[in-house]
């Protein structure tokens, strides 16, 4: 139960005790049930701000299914100690409620709950070192999840993920980013890579890591991965890499402190 649908029970209660009294005992019991329906009017409207104030407080904790998975297949969160899995599990939870989820290409246009859980959790490592208050990455809050590899205006081609910068979005093949989760070690993390400059343009004022675009840097990053760059490029389905995404995946991923 969410919190605005706590609030509402008891003033929908008082709505019909004086529905009740007004009509078994004294039709003056009405005037009373004025200012209920207009609370519960107020609250029906205002329902998502406030359970979104409650929930930054008061974040719940994820079921335990989804917590399972993250301990399965998620390494960043395999390394927290207990505290950090709690802070990172509602971190998680914030992130999905946060995000405008829209789904592209499935049956009826709705979202699969198992696509949303690895992309939040990216999400929410990239940005987990952010203090609690500042942490969601308000200019990119919508997120487009294709079954498949995608063709954009920009890139009239197959590819699993893309950074639309005006219109605030990230878009991922649901493809890719499940066979990441379940095999992380094996396959490249679009969500990591493209929230990895979502990062740098949503907090400009960071500085981004200063790692040379060159065959050296590379074969540094394959070394620590086993992944090349042609398979990277090739996950991602666009050449001209950012280098430094590409090294952010692997910090997350294989739980590196990268010295290129």
């Amino acid at each position: 139960m969410t919190f605005a649908q706590r609030l509402t029970l008891p003033i929908a209660f008082l709505a019909m005790l004086f529905l009740y009294l007004a009509w078994e005992v004294n039709p003056g019991y009405a005037k009373w049930l004025v200012p209920c329906l207009v609370l519960l009017v107020v609250l029906f409207f205002s329902a998502p701000q406030l359970n979104w104030w409650w929930w930054q407080r008061n974040p719940p904790d994820l079921q335990p299914n989804i917590a399972a998975a993250l301990q399965k297949y998620f390494p960043f969160y395999q390394k927290l100690d207990d505290v950090g899995k709690r802070k990172f599990r509602a971190r998680v939870f914030l992130v999905v409620e946060g995000t405008e989820w829209i789904a592209k290409d499935f049956p009826d246009d709705e979202m699969p709950p198992d696509v949303q859980l690895p992309i939040a959790a990216a999400a929410a490592a990239v940005t987990f070192h952010r203090p609690d208050n500042d942490f969601l990455l308000k200019k990119f809050e919508k997120v487009v999840v294709y079954p498949r590899p995608f063709m954009s205006p920009d890139y009239p081609f197959p590819h699993d993920s893309e950074l639309f910068e005006p219109d605030g979005c990230l878009i991922f093949s649901a493809e890719q980013i499940m066979s990441s989760f379940v095999q992380p070690l094996e396959n490249y993390n679009p969500a990591f890579h493209e929230f990895a400059k979502a990062t740098f343009l949503n907090w400009p004022e960071m500085e981004k890591p200063n790692l040379p675009d060159t065959p050296e840097t590379w074969e540094k990053l394959e070394k620590i991965s086993g992944l090349s760059r042609e398979k990277v490029e090739k996950t991602i389905g666009l050449a001209d890499l950012d280098v430094w995404a590409v090294a952010l995946h692997h910090y997350f991923v294989f739980g590196q402190k990268l010295e290129v």
